[in-house]
């Protein structure tokens, strides 16, 4: 029997992460009663600082930010599902933020309508794309709608680039507050061969600061002044040693704590969202550090976890009525449905003569181009729609590349060693960020048998490439292979990456009830003081990570629902 909380609080949020941070800092800052729920531990310095390559890149099941929450996951509907074990999501105060690369580009002004722009408009039949089984609808909220937020996010947690030297690149009111990280050999060659290639070459917009950074007025000055990189390269799956990437853990969430008005628990597994008589959300249900059931009470339920674990509260929650059968806030029968992901496709050369390096360097330190990303480039006659954004950067210790090797050659023996020996710091791989579009069979539902310590059904994940990917994934290897070659690479070879990465959707935004779980404001259709907010609202995906997007949302979402004064009264 579970144990009531007494006091009922003005919001109950799901998940501290990047999103979850900003949510509790922004609502607690409006005076609001926040309850905040990490299922995972408190991290300290010393968790996450080890550049250790082995713990955070090899043996991430042995975390213990990961190791309690695995997921299921196959390919096609009818497949058994495998048992898979990842820092995203990484159920730990700070969430996966603590592991991104920091790759910080806003998502571009079509991305937002690749329905209008590129279905209704007739541009799919022009380019012979077989859309068959998609389910392509268009966001209810603009790029303009979100460019306010993405400002926030950027000069509050500090992005470096420069604006302005991306010719693809939506508008913007203000500039990029640092100045851009240091390049390294790989983005120098990359340019120059771009160049030439009659492509436009850019310095990616990084979450890494490249000077000491605090944010200035009108934006958070309790923000707490950060370092600038040192440059050690060991980014992408690992914490930041020094705090120059940018993470809630040590920016966003001590604001929040430092109101007064947060009630932070970790090691508190959120299991289910109740309900009242009238279908509203009255709070949530959750296993306390030492596996006892308590309810917590809320005016407003705000999920903020990962893609996976919104999906699974969804499923698991609702009264078993009419009206949540399958579910809470799903009358439409979307939750779960038309997950996203990128497919990357990667590029890879090895030089006889040139020793490039390419392990300097952060991971978001890159160059790259959006010639092929979106609809940036002319489709007719490809077979596709959409694209991804191309590029190289630092990272790569020796454990991480072992699997960069040209075809038909063993991962073992005297071939591989005297390769790897000799051209480990001989060689770079660009990398091609090849997105999906949305596919009702790839979903999220709930695994029938295997469930997690708490004995709550894990979350399984099926998710397979369609006709529309698969001929992108193909073009994009092509134009990986064709800069690679002109950089003057003496052998060249493409391969494609077989574990999709950065998911959203499962729980689609949508202007259409009946088509969508929530609407512009990562608000419930069903249940009006129910709220998701993070990559699973997305109706498509785009060229880019995520993480700038989600951030606006939060900071967008946190706006309107400090605004509902009468809620809280």
């Amino acid at each position: 029997m579970s144990q009531a909380h007494t006091r009922t609080a003005d919001v109950c949020i799901v998940g501290v992460g990047a999103v979850g941070g900003i949510l509790a800092k922004e609502l607690a800052t409006a005076g609001l009663d926040v309850v905040a729920f990490e299922r995972g531990p408190a991290l300290q310095h010393a968790d996450y600082a080890a550049r250790d390559s082995i713990k955070f890149t090899v043996r991430q099941s042995q975390l213990d930010w990961v190791r309690h929450d695995p997921v299921m996951q196959r390919r096609e509907p009818d497949a058994p599902a495998t048992l898979r074990y990842t820092t995203s999501p990484a159920n730990a105060l700070g969430g996966a933020l603590l592991h991104w690369t920091g790759q910080a580009s806003r998502f571009q002004p079509g991305d937002f309508k690749v329905f209008s722009n590129e279905v209704a408009s007739g541009l799919a039949e022009k380019a012979g794309a077989d859309l068959r089984g998609y389910d392509v609808v268009d966001w209810p909220v603009s790029y303009d709608d979100l460019e306010p937020y993405y400002e926030r996010f950027e000069w509050e947690f500090g992005v470096s680039g420069k604006a302005g030297v991306n010719p693809f690149e939506g508008p913007r009111k203000r500039g990029y507050p640092l100045p851009p990280l240091r390049r390294n050999a790989r983005g120098e060659i990359f340019e120059g061969a771009c160049e030439r290639l009659g492509y436009h070459p850019f310095e990616s917009p990084a979450g890494i600061l490249s000077e000491s950074y605090r944010p200035p007025e009108p934006y958070d000055t309790r923000m707490p002044e950060r370092p600038a990189c040192v440059y050690c390269g060991h980014c992408n799956l690992y914490g930041c040693h020094v705090h120059a990437k940018a993470a809630t853990l040590y920016t966003a969430i001590p604001v929040a704590l430092s109101t007064g008005k947060v009630d932070l628990r970790t090691h508190s597994k959120v299991f289910r969202i109740t309900t009242d008589d009238a279908g509203r959300a009255a709070g949530v249900q959750y296993f306390d550090p030492d596996g006892q059931i308590h309810e917590q009470r809320a005016r407003v339920v705000i999920l903020a976890a990962f893609v996976y674990e919104n999906v699974r509260l969804l499923l698991l929650s609702g009264d078993g009525g009419r009206r949540t059968r399958r579910g809470l806030a799903n009358s439409s029968d979307m939750v779960g449905k038309c997950i996203l992901a990128h497919g990357d496709v990667r590029a890879a050369g090895v030089y006889d003569n040139v020793v490039v390096n390419g392990f300097i360097g952060p991971g978001s330190a890159a160059m790259r181009i959006d010639d092929f990303n979106g609809n940036n480039f002319d489709h007719a006659g490809l077979g596709f729609i959409r694209g991804g954004t191309i590029g190289t950067s630092g990272g790569g210790t020796p454990v991480e590349r072992v699997d960069v090797l040209p075809p038909g050659m063993r991962r073992w023996g005297r071939e591989y060693k005297e390769f790897f020996t000799r051209y480990y710091n001989r060689m770079f791989e660009l990398n091609m960020q090849a997105e999906t579009l949305p596919h009702p069979e790839n979903r999220v539902d709930l695994d029938p048998r295997r469930k997690d310590e708490w004995g709550v059904p894990l979350p399984r994940v099926t998710f397979a490439l369609h006709e529309n990917e698969l001929r992108l994934r193909r073009f994009l290897a092509e134009v990986g292979e064709r800069i690679m070659r002109e950089t003057g690479a003496s052998q060249v070879w493409s391969d494609a990456k077989t574990t999709p990465s950065r998911w959203a959707g499962g729980t689609r935004m949508g202007s259409d009830p009946t088509r969508s779980v929530v609407n512009g404001y990562c608000q419930s259709h069903d249940v009006p003081n129910l709220f998701v907010v993070g990559s699973s609202d997305f109706p498509t995906m785009a060229g880019y990570p995520p993480t700038c997007t989600i951030a606006a949302l939060a900071y967008r979402t946190a706006e309107y629902i400090a605004g509902q004064r009468e809620w809280f009264r």
